[in-house]
């Protein structure tokens, strides 16, 4: 940030470790209270494609308009993986595994109407493992769900060893059962419990 100053406006760290949750909104409410009318999420060290944001706002406001938009994902260091979003999803889909990455851009009514990520789906023991799978059901619920999925790698994801979402893997049964006991409506089975999992939204780079 300090090499890139013309690349953000504000800058604030968090004193007291909130998790990724807590982190998240924090973060949001700098930028909401500086009067942007979207929110794109990212983590710490990866990187955007320099016309991402411009992409993913005329896909918002084209077409009559869009709750959120979300790109697909390359990752780059130790995997090549693109990570693909489904442009049809359905509430029931969640049930597996989300078929959204967690990088998006949304609209400031859709954040402040869910109130931000949710630290109850944060599991025992952990700072977060899956708030935006929460997240994702909750924009469902709530009806929000005229989006736009934008197939071209925009946002780069870097993988590392020691990385948080390293532990993901021991904690994931334990995510799934707290999420079913959040949403017990959906169709949770066994195999949502299973790691790694049976999901659609990543595919190879050739």
């Amino acid at each position: 940030l300090k090499q890139n100053p013309d690349c953000w406006a504000g800058l604030k760290r968090n004193r007291k470790r909130l998790g990724w949750a807590g982190s998240l909104n924090a973060a949001a409410g700098l930028a909401l209270d500086d009067g942007c009318e979207a929110l794109f999420t990212a983590s710490a060290d990866d990187k955007l494609h320099p016309e991402c944001i411009a992409r993913c706002v005329a896909a918002m406001y084209g077409d009559g308009g869009r709750d959120f938009v979300v790109p697909y994902a390359q990752q780059f260091g130790e995997a090549d993986h693109v990570q693909a979003s489904l442009p049809d999803a359905t509430l029931d889909d969640f049930a597996q595994w989300p078929p959204l990455i967690d990088k998006a851009l949304i609209r400031r009514e859709v954040w402040e109407s869910l109130g931000g990520y949710s630290a109850k789906a944060t599991p025992p023991g952990t700072y977060g493992t899956a708030e935006d799978w929460d997240w994702w059901i909750r924009v469902w619920k709530a009806g929000y769900t005229q989006y736009a999925v934008v197939e071209t790698p925009l946002y780069f994801v870097r993988v590392h060893p020691g990385q948080l979402s390293d532990a993901r893997a021991e904690h994931h049964a334990a995510t799934v059962d707290l999420l079913a006991r959040l949403h017990p409506d959906l169709p949770w089975t066994a195999e949502s419990r299973q790691w790694p999992p049976k999901h659609r939204t990543s595919r190879r780079t050739s």
